[in-house]
């Protein structure tokens, strides 16, 4: 059993080692036509929201540095780290091009992420089921 495998076993993550960056317009307004949240939870992802895209904040750059520190931590340890957003608000509702620009400063990928613009539950669910986090693989 490898190392990370005990840690499983005696600290077991009850977020089955997911991770969402949410559009708080997802989370806390009705932007989709089902329940995004509840939908994060059932597939036991941890939920990460950031404030509203529309908000004039001009230290959001120190803000999305400090939550993709911890979102590419998790992702260095296996966790399966996603952006779910929506086209039809400014920057998807996650400050993706903030976000966006900060992964390229670090030369680091991009997260993989969901549009849920003409999006359906079956097609969310299809994406939250679509892979398995590394660490659940013993790779």
């Amino acid at each position: 059993m490898s190392s990370w495998q005990v840690a499983a076993v005696l600290h077991p993550d009850p977020r089955a080692y997911r991770v969402a960056l949410v559009a708080d317009a997802l989370v806390n307004e009705q932007h989709a036509r089902f329940d995004v949240l509840a939908m994060l939870e059932a597939a036991d992802f941890g939920v990460v929201v950031l404030p509203p895209s529309d908000f004039a904040i001009s230290t959001i750059a120190g803000i999305v540095e400090y939550v993709i520190d911890d979102l590419v931590d998790y992702r260095s340890n296996g966790y399966r780290v996603v952006v779910i957003g929506t086209s039809a608000i400014t920057q998807y509702g996650v400050w993706l091009d903030v976000v966006n620009a900060e992964m390229t400063r670090r030369a680091l990928d991009t997260f993989e992420g969901f549009d849920i613009v003409g999006s359906t539950s079956e097609g969310f669910q299809a994406f939250l089921d679509a892979s398995v986090p590394l660490a659940l693989t013993g790779i």
